[in-house]
């Protein structure tokens, strides 16, 4: 997500992980690279930019 292969099947899902302080855990699915990124960006600022 963090500028690697993002050219490879854009609209694909991703699987969405996130650290515990010990290893990556799931935390669910993202419907392509867009949305991935989006929730990327959320877990690192906080802030979410979706519409209720």
């Amino acid at each position: 997500m963090h500028g690697g292969a993002g050219h490879l099947h854009p609209d694909q899902p991703r699987a969405l992980e996130q650290w515990d302080s010990f290893t990556y855990v799931p935390a669910g699915t993202a419907p392509d690279l867009a949305a991935a990124q989006q929730w990327a960006n959320e877990q690192t600022t906080g802030e979410s930019t979706s519409q209720p």
